[in-house]
């Protein structure tokens, strides 16, 4: 068996176009080193799913793969996610908290969005990164790791560092080996094999018969421009297996929409019903949050809520996918 083969045994990674199948290859070579890895890419194109397969296939496997959403934690708590927190620590702290460095050990820590980590806590988290060595909120006691790093952002680097939001010197210490993935719209040998995917998993996952695509949903997907990504192309095959019970899903089955926030084609469906108000919320939140790129301040803007509302919510969600529930 040969690597890029390997690699393709790991079962939620669909990759057909050339791009994909360089990049596999590129991963089958850095994954087995301790070599820190910076992946690049819009958001929706699948750079968290990247940072597992490089766990999946690296001698650090059977040990903690733990990711960390920079971007969904507010600022005031993120240096006690990263490092945890002895009691007392400050008001709140009843009792000491093991932060995701410490439970990463022996394995691997994403930081997924890094560029999102506010500039005051950089200096520390590069420190804890070189040294392997950090101390908990309120601690004395420096605790030793031995952490892989990966990580993520959907942001031009360059930019981030002359805008000053982003520290040079941390960039590189995350930039030992970068990995950029393309968007979808680059690589349209991948759409119909993902939709595929995604149609055999929704229908699986709502205990309904396997769908197939018409020619006319086929031509229409590989026609869209895919502004989320593949996190949007799921969205809108399961969006379509819940909503529609025909065998095949044709065209007008697909509800597509832009960036600007226009509908390229109405679903000839109504609301879902049966979904909580919280689902529904969740929902919009996350899928204006894709339509708009991840930008926050737009998507607050939209949505007509604070910045910090946002965040909050986003630190929501992602705790109730840790405890067990599923963000889609």
């Amino acid at each position: 068996m040969t690597p890029i083969d390997n690699v393709m045994q790991y079962p939620h990674f669909i990759a057909e176009s050339p791009a994909m199948k360089k990049l596999i290859q590129d991963i089958d070579k850095i994954a087995k080193s301790h070599a820190s890895v910076l992946i690049t890419g819009e958001s929706g194109t699948g750079k968290e799913v990247i940072g597992g397969l490089i766990h999946h296939l690296s001698h650090r496997s059977k040990e903690p793969f733990i990711k960390v959403n920079c971007a969904a934690i507010p600022e005031t708590l993120l240096e006690s996610e990263f490092f945890g927190h002895e009691k007392g620590a400050f008001t709140g702290a009843l009792q000491k908290k093991i932060g995701r460095f410490e439970l990463a050990d022996l394995g691997t820590l994403l930081l997924d969005e890094v560029t999102e980590i506010p500039l005051p806590l950089q200096p520390k988290l590069l420190r804890a990164i070189q040294e392997q060595e950090f101390e908990r909120v309120g601690g004395m006691k420096p605790i030793r790791v031995n952490v892989r790093f990966l990580a993520t952002s959907n942001r031009n680097m360059q930019e981030a560092i002359d805008a000053k939001i982003f520290r040079e010197d941390l960039f590189y210490r995350l930039n030992v080996v970068p990995l950029h993935i393309p968007p979808l719209r680059e690589r349209e040998e991948d759409i119909i094999p993902l939709a595929q995917h995604f149609l055999k998993r929704f229908c699986e996952k709502n205990h309904k018969p396997f769908k197939q695509l018409s020619q006319s949903a086929t031509l229409k997907l590989m026609n869209y421009p895919w502004p989320g990504n593949v996190r949007e192309l799921s969205n809108v095959i399961e969006r379509t297996v819940v909503l529609d019970f025909d065998s095949t899903i044709e065209a007008d089955h697909l509800y597509l929409e832009t960036l600007s926030g226009g509908k390229s084609t109405q679903h000839k469906g109504t609301l879902p019903i049966g979904i909580s108000l919280f689902e529904m919320e969740k929902r919009l939140i996350l899928e204006t949050l894709i339509a708009y790129g991840n930008n926050k301040t737009k998507t607050a803007q939209i949505l007509k809520i604070s910045v910090k509302t946002l965040r909050n919510k986003l630190y929501e969600y992602e705790s109730l996918e840790e405890e067990g529930g599923e963000i889609t």
